[in-house]
């Protein structure tokens, strides 16, 4: 996740290897099979992608739900890049994230996340046992 201050928007990118992102997307659409890699459709996987996004990234921004908007995807190697963006942010002096994507279909997954804003870096990683993390940035 990167903060740009100039667009006022938190620029969000989630890597997901493509068999994984199957998995949680057949199990949570309740289909048979999704084709991950090469769609008949990709407005169709992406609107299937953005589904389950919504459900399982949540962020408050100085105490305020952000709403996020899917943008998109895009494959590279074995892994499907996931675009999501929060628009009309203002500044962030505190994050707070809750990244369960794919915890219902792996119960050893992590999620790392790395956040700059404010010219920090930070990273912190989540795992079924710490579901969420608050990053503070003191101006």
């Amino acid at each position: 996740m990167e903060y740009n201050k100039e667009a006022k928007a938190l620029q969000i990118s989630q890597r997901i290897f493509m068999d994984d992102l199957a998995t949680g997307l057949q199990a949570f659409h309740k289909m048979d099979y999704i084709d991950t890699y090469k769609p008949k459709d990709p407005q169709k996987l992406d609107s299937l992608i953005n589904e389950y996004i919504q459900t399982k990234i949540f962020i408050t921004i100085d105490g305020k739900k952000a709403k996020l908007d899917y943008i998109g995807s895009e494959l590279e190697g074995d892994a499907r890049w996931c675009y999501i963006e929060a628009k009309n942010i203002t500044a962030i002096s505190q994050l707070d994230i809750s990244n369960v994507v794919l915890f219902e279909s792996f119960p050893e997954q992590e999620n790392i996340v790395h956040i700059k804003a404010n010219d920090k870096l930070k990273s912190y990683k989540l795992n079924k046992k710490e579901i969420s993390h608050t990053f503070k940035f003191g101006e």
